[in-house]
């Protein structure tokens, strides 16, 4: 029985969200903030894909169930791409939307 592929379609509807919010928090921040989110979105990359190959390949702490999902069979280093795009939506969502939010205190503090 073939089951839909949840995994990724719950990925598209992150990603969503991230480009809302990377849209949103981009035309707020000077150059300053959207470098520092740069370089933290670049980070949390390369550290989440290094977290992803210790946990699968040397720890086996986890793996995958395609019980009520099945997944795209495309793999990155043994690591399935739903994984890649869930934690690279994060990893884009989180430092924009802090920097975003800050921004948007700041200027209304300084409108005070």
């Amino acid at each position: 029985m073939t089951h839909w592929p949840w995994y990724f379609i719950m990925d598209i509807g992150l990603w969503a969200i991230t480009i809302v919010i990377v849209c949103w928090a981009w035309m707020r921040l000077d150059c300053y903030w959207k470098t520092s989110a740069i370089i933290t979105i670049i980070l949390v990359m390369i550290l989440q894909v290094a977290n992803e190959l210790v946990s699968l390949h040397i720890f086996k702490a986890w793996g995958f169930s395609e019980e009520y999902g099945s997944l795209l069979g495309l793999d990155i280093w043994g690591v399935p791409i739903e994984e890649y795009l869930f934690w690279f939506a994060y990893a884009g969502m989180i430092p924009l939307l802090y920097s975003g939010l800050i921004a948007t205190f700041q200027k209304k503090a300084a409108a005070q």
